[in-house]
């Protein structure tokens, strides 16, 4: 899963647990452009709204994700 900033300009795989691809392409960006890639991170963070998960349900679908399981 990716997620895509600034009309298509940046592609990365997390902002929250980035690889060091997304790392490089951040670094990449004017000062301008960082700005508005976490403005639009928020703002999308903000009007996803509430997850109908738990924490622990959360957590677990993470750590499946992270150990290469579907969860």
């Amino acid at each position: 899963m990716s997620e895509t900033y600034l009309n298509g300009k940046i592609t990365v795989s997390s902002l929250t647990a980035p690889t060091e691809e997304d790392i490089r392409q951040i670094e990449a960006l004017s000062p301008d452009e960082r700005l508005e890639l976490m403005r639009e991170a928020i703002k999308q963070g903000i009007e996803s709204g509430v997850s109908k998960r738990s924490m622990e349900e959360i957590r677990q679908a993470a750590r499946a994700k992270a150990l290469g399981r579907s969860g």
